[in-house]
């Protein structure tokens, strides 16, 4: 069964004029919950007040701590255990594209199930669509998302579990739902994302904690396609699914049984997190 809070108040439904509706101007955090508690609660509140000074949102430290509280209290008052999203726009205001000068802040919270249909690994198409370079909102959750609809959307009419895609440089940057990690030997890659894509919750907990407590030297750079593909390993991570080995690429087969023993131990280390 699924929950929904609008502004706080159970409710199934936003006003037309709402801004995220006509130009999806505001940002969202992906939660996993256990029993009403918001796992690595500090990572979403960090990022989504980077989202909101992004959109010159007053105050957007306060406001973005404000909202992730408000969001976790109505889930531990619910118990809940699985996933949510926290959705956050601008609320409703008049037609065109410039900002209401006073805005009120927009909050929608739906709490899910944790879904069934994960996969243990991964099998990957290569996207056609591309990100688009956009270093001032490089990194950031917003609410526009269509590059990862449209990716994801081949992946489905393919018959691919997921689809990593590029940018304009032809650089790995992502899957359509995921940050993205290589193995070569003891050294990790990751793509650098200053100029396009979502730098994760987890991706940010693999970068700062786990793989320095685990011995790898972790580098972020730009990586091409043909590269990626050499790896001894690929995992795609997300605040869903955790981490989960990618085992192909369009007909590249990436794992090694060293790599296998890499990812296990990445699993083992993010479960073992506090949250």
């Amino acid at each position: 069964m699924s929950l929904t809070w609008v502004d706080g108040v159970a409710a199934e439904t936003v006003p037309a004029d709402d801004r995220g509706l006509h130009y999806a101007d505001g940002a969202f955090e992906t939660l996993s919950c256990h029993e009403g508690r918001i796992q690595h609660e500090d990572l979403h509140r960090s990022r989504l007040t980077r989202a909101l000074a992004a959109l010159r949102v007053t105050s957007a430290a306060e406001q973005g701590a404000r909202l992730v509280a408000e969001a976790g209290q109505r889930l531990e008052t619910a118990g809940h255990t699985g996933i949510a999203r926290l959705t956050v726009t601008r609320g409703s205001g008049p037609r065109g594209y410039t900002p209401p000068e006073a805005p009120r802040l927009r909050s929608i919270l739906r709490a899910y199930p944790r879904p069934e249909s994960s996969c243990a690994e991964l099998r990957c198409g290569v996207a056609a669509t591309r990100w688009a370079t956009q270093p001032q909102l490089a990194g950031l959750k917003l609410l526009a998302r269509t590059e990862q609809v449209l990716a994801a959307g081949e992946g489905a009419a393919d018959g691919w579990d997921d689809m990593v895609m590029l940018d304009s440089d032809d650089h790995v940057i992502s899957s359509s739902r995921a940050n993205l990690f290589m193995l070569f030997g003891k050294q990790v890659v990751t793509p650098c994302l200053a100029q396009c894509g979502i730098a994760g919750t987890r991706r940010e907990l693999l970068l700062t904690e786990i793989l320095p407590a685990t011995g790898y030297a972790v580098e972020i750079r730009p990586i091409s396609l043909a590269e990626c593909l050499s790896a001894d390993a690929l995992i795609a991570t997300n605040s869903v699914s955790g981490v989960t080995p990618v085992t192909q690429v369009r007909e590249a087969m990436l794992i090694s049984e060293v790599g296998r023993e890499w990812v296990r131990a990445l699993q083992r280390a993010m479960d073992d997190q506090p949250a």
